[in-house]
């Protein structure tokens, strides 16, 4: 109990009596009261903060469901009739009711609603409350959520060429900028400035078209060609020169380390998507071979957990049962190290036993 009471006082010491002052230059405003929130880059700062709105998700458990990330809520529900509409717009009145209660106010020019689906049915508009006035929210055809475009028909096309168009503004950065680049300082900068935007969550968003594979790829061809003393050769032998893998290859690569976090239990279970093991009679293949689902629509078949069961029942047990990703990652290279798709994006995975999805 004294331990209890001793760390409620420290809470309190650390958030009363707070004041703030503002410099430009080396003149300062007078000192200002801090009201309300918590001191920005303190290490109390997130967990105080996420004990603050722990019962949110309470809240909302009734009506729909709720995925938090720091400030950020976003409210979802299966809609088949009308009553799931109503449902999810009790949601968004339980979680206005919260923020009143408990004094965080909704920015409400940033609510706004997106259906997924084939066929969807957008007649029902949602609104939330604001000094007793109802807002229609806004209804929109894609949102950024941490840092992926996401469209109403989960296509990702309009990520694919934000992140194209990002890739290739920071080669003109670096066009610009360095009159003269070798091999080693032009990996240096492409690895940190450009491919890091075109592998940034790519088992979410990656293209499984030919077209859509090859407008990725084009962003390393033109990238490649920056080097003055390698400019002439193709794009297999700058590619081998550089020791860059094609973009295709470093897709299904990161498929295959993200299907072993999975399985090997680096994830949390309950945010991970379901994967089916097989436990049948077959002999061929790792001990952790997995089931392919049977689908309908090329979105369903050419998802992660779809697209990439046939690559990783091709992978030896050697490899799947690795102790650690960095071993993991260490065996595949080694043993995929002769596949043509390396240096040849056109080119499939071999071993697979059929054709890739990709």
């Amino acid at each position: 109990m004294a331990s209890t009471v001793l760390l409620l006082n420290g809470f309190r010491i650390f958030l009363k009596s707070r004041k703030f002052r503002v410099r430009v230059n080396s003149s300062f405003s007078l000192w200002d009261a801090v009201t309300s929130g918590i001191p920005q880059g303190s290490v109390l700062g997130p967990l105080l903060f996420l004990i603050y709105i722990n019962d949110l998700v309470e809240c909302c458990d009734p009506y729909c469901e709720i995925y938090l990330f720091a400030d950020d809520a976003k409210l979802f529900r299966h809609i088949v009739n009308p009553d799931d509409n109503c449902s999810l717009q009790k949601g968004i009145d339980a979680l206005q009711c919260w923020s009143q209660q408990w004094l965080l106010k909704l920015n409400i020019s940033k609510c706004n609603v997106v259906s997924f689906g084939r066929s969807v049915d957008k007649s029902y508009m949602y609104s939330i409350s604001d000094n007793n006035q109802n807002i229609l929210l806004d209804r929109k055809d894609s949102f950024k959520d941490l840092g992926v475009v996401i469209d109403e028909k989960l296509t990702y096309r309009d990520h694919m060429h934000d992140k194209i168009n990002k890739a290739y503004a920071m080669l003109g950065i670096i066009k610009r900028n360095f009159n003269y680049l070798t091999v080693s300082s032009f990996v240096l900068l492409y690895k940190c400035m450009v491919r890091s935007h075109l592998d940034y969550c790519s088992s979410v968003w990656v293209p499984y078209k030919k077209g859509d594979i090859e407008l990725l790829e084009k962003v390393q061809k033109r990238a490649t060609k920056l080097i003055p003393a390698i400019k002439t050769m193709t794009y297999t032998e700058r590619l081998k020169a550089c020791k860059l893998p094609t973009l295709h290859y470093r897709h299904i690569r990161g498929d295959m380390i993200e299907m072993y976090k999975i399985l090997s239990g680096k994830y949390d279970t309950a945010l991970i998507p379901r994967v089916n093991r097989e436990h049948g009679s077959i002999t061929r293949g790792n001990d952790l071979r997995l089931q392919k689902a049977r689908v309908a629509y090329d979105l369903r078949k050419y998802y992660f957990t779809n697209r990439a069961v046939n690559i990783w029942n091709s992978l030896p047990n050697h490899v799947v049962l690795s102790d650690t990703v960095n071993m993991f990652k260490s065996r595949l290279d080694k043993f995929w190290q002769h596949q043509d798709v390396i240096y040849d994006f056109k080119a499939e995975i071999h071993g697979t036993g059929s054709r890739s999805c990709y």
